[in-house]
């Protein structure tokens, strides 16, 4: 076990670096006893290595608010984190912030936003998956969160908008998405990494301790008290860590687990296949499969925070990235979906083709501008594509029919498809799709293509909350002395990621939540 102790955020190395067989979904029945299946009543120790009054397992965006919260209502804090460092995918995230109703919006004269318009674009585009009660919370307390995050040194204060999403009525929009102040210049935006190391730091000044390179995988249950500590699977053996009041889960989702993903979320498992997931490399989904072995049940399985490979056709995710004109069409060469809606929207269309194929289509003018434009935020492109065509991952074609052969693409149906977009756009309006960016004729040669490849900033879907975020069994019942937050958690997220700075807003509300909670436990008496 090792404390993460210098400011860039290496560490020392653990004692605790072996990891043991994932703990297995039990045939569960509700009843305590086969809850203790995974924690037997025996593995409860006689005599605990150590003790704190909160545990939380993970040291990500939620673990760290539930952290700091917890320790603010007076309770000793313990975090455990597999990883060598703190942050898990908040750290590589944009950092971003999705409320509503906040000083920051007025200061940018947005108008007529509220906690309840904000409640019924994420219960629209949670499309009935969604747990409502859960999503009323997170938007109730948006802009309370955003003032906490403010008293603790953390400034929100630039809003956007994201872009729009099919079927969903345009007024729910509004600039909601929040970006973080670089801590050394206020007039730059930070990233996740800016708020990561704000919490990190205020969490070690007040107290809290973490312990890095520490894998846990199993809950101890005690049959009487509830989840009363996680065994540590270590190098030289079983370590015991009691929790005096509560657990709390923040481990991540299963981002990286292929067999959970074969199981729960076939989009996540066509992204690991055949694209990138940029999730913290221990989001294994142990946390929520710890939660199952004492019976915990799921919610929100299946979405994607899903991104493509490229920027050819689609709406800037960034400010200040190019837009690059360009259509995406399935292997019969037809369009399927307005290109620059959501990025996880349209990625969960690019999945629901034949095949789960989709290529991006473009012209010589937008090959003038540049690798980094068609590549945007995510991937590096050559200025001339002469690498990439050489490689075979961008087709050229000095027509639209020597274009299609190389694609493996029907070249009349493809003709007839550029044909509609080309008179369409000539007249300024996409009559298919509504599509209101990048509206340019396809007609300068050569023509090229490019696969659309999936990338992934996690999966969704996780353990049941209530509103409370105490751990839901399957039968309905609460697992007493275990809470889960952050991207652990389900039933806040639909089939697909609803926008930039939904994950960290709920890193926050359901974090506060988590910690006080905890902290208010009573502490239990088993040995």
């Amino acid at each position: 076990m090792s404390e993460q102790k210098n400011k860039k955020g290496n560490s020392r190395r653990g004692l605790l670096k072996g990891t043991a067989a994932a703990v297995g979904t039990l045939a569960l029945t509700g009843m305590d006893i086969n809850r203790a299946e995974a924690a037997s009543h025996k593995d409860v120790p006689g005599k605990w290595d150590l003790k704190t009054d909160v545990l939380i397992v993970g040291a990500g965006g939620a673990g760290l608010i539930s952290a700091i919260t917890a320790r603010e209502e007076g309770a000793k804090v313990i975090v455990l984190e597999e990883a060598p460092v703190v942050g898990g995918t908040t750290t590589v995230s944009g950092g971003m912030i999705q409320a509503a109703g906040t000083d920051a919006q007025k200061a940018a004269g947005v108008k007529g936003d509220s906690n309840r318009k904000q409640y019924k674009f994420f219960t629209k585009v949670g499309e009935d998956i969604i747990d409502p009660q859960l999503v009323k919370v997170m938007t109730d307390t948006t802009d309370d969160n955003m003032k906490w995050l403010k008293s603790h040194g953390l400034i929100y204060s630039s809003v956007i908008t994201d872009t729009t999403i099919p079927g969903v009525d345009p007024k729910l929009f509004s600039p909601r998405i929040h970006s973080i102040q670089d801590e050394k210049d206020n007039k730059k935006i930070g990233t996740g990494r800016t708020h990561v190391k704000i919490l990190y730091r205020l969490a070690r000044k007040l107290g809290v301790k973490f312990m890095f390179d520490t894998p846990v995988k199993t809950l101890i249950y005690d049959n009487t008290e509830g989840v009363t500590g996680v065994m540590v699977h270590g190098e030289k053996g079983k370590i015991y860590v009691k929790a005096k009041r509560a657990v709390i889960l923040a481990s991540g989702g299963f981002d990286h687990n292929k067999e959970m993903a074969r199981t729960f979320s076939p989009q996540q498992l066509w992204t690991l296949k055949t694209g990138v997931c940029y999730g913290a490399p221990t989001n294994t989904g142990d946390g929520i499969r710890m939660a199952m072995a004492v019976g915990a049940d799921l919610a929100g399985m299946g979405g994607v925070i899903g991104l493509v490979n490229h920027a050819i056709g689609i709406a800037p995710i960034m400010r200040g990235q190019a837009i690059v004109p360009g259509i995406w069409v399935n292997k019969y060469g037809q369009r399927f979906v307005n290109e620059a809606a959501h990025y996880a929207y349209a990625m969960r269309s690019v999945f629901s083709q034949e095949d789960h194929m989709a290529w991006a289509i473009f012209d010589e003018d937008a090959r003038k501008m540049g690798g980094k434009a068609l590549g945007g935020d995510l991937t590096n492109f050559s200025d001339d594509l002469k690498k990439e065509v050489a490689e075979g991952k961008v087709k050229k074609g000095s027509t639209i029919g020597e274009l299609a052969v190389s694609m493996g693409v029907d070249a009349s149906i493809l003709e007839l498809t550029l044909n509609k977009w080309n008179k369409d756009t000539a007249r300024g309006k996409d009559t298919v799709f509504n599509k209101k960016t990048g509206l340019k004729p396809i007609v300068s040669p050569p023509f090229y293509a490019t696969l659309v490849n999936p990338i992934s900033l996690g999966s969704c879907g996780g353990v049941k909350i209530n509103t409370d975020t105490q751990v839901i069994d399957v039968n309905g019942k609460k697992i007493p002395r275990l809470y889960a937050g952050g991207m652990t958690t389900g039933g806040w997220i639909g089939p697909y990621y609803p926008g930039s700075g939904t994950a960290l807003a709920a890193n926050i509300c359901f974090g506060r939540i988590a910690g006080k909670n905890a902290a208010s436990e009573k502490p239990s008496m088993a040995s």
